[in-house]
């Protein structure tokens, strides 16, 4: 190990891997109640929060603006909270705020992908058009959701989509976190400084001067 490797962890890191370790303690307890599917779910949970780290790890991308915190955060939310804790069942409104908090974090990923590719001129879009694909590709993941629930219920015998007006409400909340995103980033890129947009493409060191900070406090210490 690298000496003052901790350093290299920033504040999001470490609560992102808690919500993964804390994931991972709940499967005795779920293997144990007899809850199996349950289970099923919490490991491909775990697996889906893991994806940003592979994804850097093994291809040296970056996701920027804490992708991987909001990612796992969404996943934690879902299982820690809203399974193992029964806040689907105990508050109506919980479903509701996490298909938009989940629309608005896949919105925010794919916004940030489609507008990297612009500025890197791989593709050429007009704003307009940027904000139309982030909306399309969050209803797209949230009906990808509904048919992930509608195979459950078959499969098992369960009752995840609690009915059509649930599951319309869903799409509609899909659809409104996907809005918010596409609007707050067309008005971001169109009346933010050129040395701000650039931000988006640049990995969550560079953005934030976090890699230069670290540099910083390692020279300090050496001299110590």
């Amino acid at each position: 190990m690298r000496k003052n490797g901790w350093l290299n962890i920033s504040i999001s890191t470490a609560l992102s891997w808690l919500m993964k370790f804390i994931m991972i303690g709940m499967l005795p307890y779920v293997l144990y109640s007899g809850s199996y599917l349950f289970a099923f779910a919490t490991v491909v949970a775990i697996a889906l929060s893991l994806l940003p780290s592979i994804i850097e790890r093994n291809y040296r991308i970056t996701l920027p603006f804490e992708m991987d915190l909001l990612i796992t955060l969404m996943i934690f939310l879902n299982t820690f909270f809203g399974d193992l804790l029964k806040f689907y069942d105990n508050f109506w409104i919980w479903d509701k705020i996490l298909h938009i908090y989940g629309s608005a974090v896949i919105s925010m990923l794919a916004f940030m992908i489609v507008y990297t590719l612009h500025y890197t001129k791989k593709i050429r879009l007009t704003l307009p058009l940027v904000g139309l694909f982030t909306i399309i590709f969050a209803m797209a993941v949230g009906g990808f959701w509904e048919i992930g629930e509608f195979a459950v219920d078959k499969l098992f015998f369960k009752d995840t989509q609690n009915g059509l007006d649930n599951t319309m409400w869903d799409l509609i909340n899909d659809f409104i976190g996907g809005i918010f995103i596409a609007v707050v980033g067309i008005i971001y890129i169109k009346y933010s400084r050129p040395a701000e947009r650039k931000r988006l493409t640049k990995p969550l060191g560079e953005v934030f001067g976090i890699k230069k900070k670290i540099e910083r406090m390692k020279v300090r210490l050496a001299h110590k």
